[in-house]
């Protein structure tokens, strides 16, 4: 059968072939590696291509590749036995990166009323696909939110005051960040009565198992390791 003649074209992203095409430079993959990466640095500092593995979930094989990969990008310092960092580009990618992951999910929960629990992954999808100025348009569209629905700065650079659970003498605090979003782990945060802004007793902590009890307008409750390394406080 001849084709007719015809002008309309398929946009150029969502052609066959281009699955893997994002409005930056860089694939899906290699963002998430370096976004991961850069979660990573603050917990062990300098990164082990074991920890990214386990951390990305994917095999020591695949995540070597990848960090050689990135390294010829220039987006990471990789050198044998020492450990991975971000470049001052990586960074400046991660950081980008973060920035749209928060404000997409501030817009999630605000505007289409989605659970706070539950917007983590669809932002982590979202966040490749959407251009740095249209960011902007939803932010300022938000009223420049400081803070993502879990409490994290949409600034990275911003200063926190927080420190981890586990770190914080018993008394009075207030809840400020979470640093594991996964649906499951702020399911059972909420289930306790924990949420960003919240306020709640620590009343004391077992050295020997590390369960720190608290109590949580007025019900007793008490932690292990998960939630005390990433629930960030401030004493009230």
């Amino acid at each position: 059968m001849p084709v007719k003649e015809f002008s309309l074209r398929v946009p150029a992203s969502c052609r066959p072939g281009d699955e893997h095409k994002t409005q930056r430079a860089f694939s899906e993959s290699v963002e998430e590696y370096v976004e991961g990466i850069f979660r990573l640095q603050k917990e062990v500092d300098r990164v082990s291509t074991g920890e990214i593995a386990v951390y990305m979930c994917v095999s020591a094989g695949s995540a070597t590749t990848m960090v050689k990969k990135l390294a010829e990008l220039g987006l990471v310092q990789h050198a044998p036995y020492q450990g991975i960092r971000l470049t001052e580009f990586g960074e400046k990618v991660a950081k980008q990166l973060t920035r749209a992951h928060r404000i997409l999910e501030r817009f999630l929960v605000d505007n289409l009323e989605l659970p706070w629990n539950d917007v983590h992954e669809l932002a982590c999808k979202l966040e490749h696909y959407i251009s740095e100025d249209i960011i902007d348009r939803i932010d300022e569209k938000l009223g420049f939110p400081k803070t993502c629905p879990h409490g994290n700065p949409i600034d990275a650079d911003a200063p926190d005051p927080s420190i981890r659970l586990q770190d914080a003498k018993a008394g009075r605090l207030q809840m400020v960040r979470i640093s594991d979003e996964r649906v499951e782990f702020l399911q059972h945060l909420e289930e306790l009565g924990l949420k960003p802004g919240v306020e709640f007793e620590a009343v004391g902590s077992s050295q020997i198992d590390s369960l720190i009890h608290l109590n949580i307008n007025g019900k007793s409750a008490t932690v292990g390791k998960q939630v005390s390394r990433h629930v960030w406080v401030v004493p009230v």
